[in-house]
């Protein structure tokens, strides 16, 4: 209810903050999923808001706490720096040529060499415009015959390919990462609350009914029964709440 109660800009820099607080030995996929969709998920001005919030909340900028996390090491820290530090053009202008290009050096980083960490990789998803990655992904797959985050999730294991994939999802189908991340929350022994709740409380926020769409499609149940199944009392009513009803 706290974290619901606040601005969003508020929410992104303060979740942003403890993952990056949480990560001081080692940092989790998940501690690394915070920062992703406080990146990826939503408008470029969100990001910029989110920023300005974390400066006037804890005296420093995100970018520069990222780099500084001892747990961080490159390329996973060059990655999500860029990340957090981009301003993407949300003009829908794409440019047909460059997607072909930037198409190609992708297959060549993952399906070819099978390391998903260069320069040109991490430039092109912390920089191109959501509309041309868009054109990028899809010129990729017609090229290739599956998707890009296919083919990371196929081809390279690291912690780093995982949190590409992330990102490309959050990027251009945040709905996908967003089901992904609730499922991973409540399967296996016990539930991991921290993920649940951030997952329900970002997901609302870009498209709640998008997500229980993926989430049914893929994994052949829904959203709503799960939650129920894995939490109890007031927190359960309140994450059901922002769920919302499902037929």
């Amino acid at each position: 209810m706290v974290l619901w109660s606040m601005d969003p800009a508020e929410r992104g820099a303060r979740l942003a903050n403890a993952a990056l607080a949480a990560a001081s030995r080692t940092i989790s996929d998940q501690h690394a999923w915070a920062l992703v969709e406080v990146a990826c998920a939503s408008a470029p001005d969100h990001l910029v808001a989110v920023r300005r919030a974390y400066r006037s909340l804890f005296g420093c900028s995100l970018e520069e706490d990222a780099a500084a996390c001892p747990a961080l090491q490159d390329p996973l820290r060059k990655l999500l720096v860029s990340l957090v530090r981009s301003y993407r053009c949300e003009a829908e202008l794409v440019d047909e040529d460059v997607a072909e290009m930037e198409a190609a050096q992708l297959a060549e980083a993952i399906r070819r060499r099978k390391q998903p960490h260069g320069d040109e990789v991490i430039r092109i998803v912390s920089t191109r415009s959501k509309h041309q990655l868009r054109a990028t992904f899809r010129r990729y797959e017609q090229e290739h015959g599956t998707g890009i985050d296919e083919d990371i999730a196929k081809h390279c294991s690291s912690q780093f390919a995982k949190i590409l994939r992330s990102a490309v999802c959050c990027l251009t189908s945040p709905e996908k990462h967003f089901a992904e991340a609730i499922r991973y929350s409540i399967l296996g022994f016990g539930t991991d609350e921290e993920t649940l709740t951030r997952a329900i409380l970002s997901g609302s926020e870009i498209g709640m009914e998008r997500i229980k769409e993926e989430y049914k499609a893929r994994f052949k149940t829904t959203v709503t029964s799960d939650v129920v199944g894995d939490t109890s009392g007031y927190y359960k009513d309140f994450l059901l709440t922002l769920v919302g009803s499902e037929d």
